[in-house]
C-alpha cells in the first residue's frame, strides 16, 4: 500500500499530501513496464522469465493490470490521395 508523505511546494510554499509508493510496488511497476517491452519485440524467453519473478512476488495478472489506464486511439483519417 502507498505511503503518504507531507511535500512542500518550494515555489508557493504550499503543503500537500502526497502517495509514494512503497519499493516492492515500484519494483513491481517496473518489471510490468520492462515486460511491455519485451512482448513488443517479441522476446517470449525474457518474458517468462519477468513473469516467473512476479509470481514469486506474488502478484497475479489481474493485480498486475489493476488501475493501469490504456490509451485509445481513433484510427487516422484518410484525406485523399496526393498522387
Amino acid at each position: 500500500m502507498s505511503e503518504t508523505e507531507k511535500a512542500v511546494n518550494v515555489r508557493t510554499g504550499e503543503s500537500a499530501d502526497v502517495e509514494v509508493p512503497t519499493a516492492e510496488e515500484a519494483y513491481v511497476a517496473a518489471l510490468l513496464r520492462e515486460r511491455e517491452g519485451y512482448a513488443a519485440y517479441g522476446r517470449e524467453d525474457r518474458v517468462k522469465a519477468v513473469d516467473a519473478e512476479l509470481k514469486r512476488l506474488g502478484v497475479t495478472r489481474a493485480d498486475a493490470h489493476k488501475g493501469t489506464e490504456r490509451a485509445v486511439t481513433k484510427p487516422r483519417e484518410r484525406r485523399g490521395t496526393s498522387r
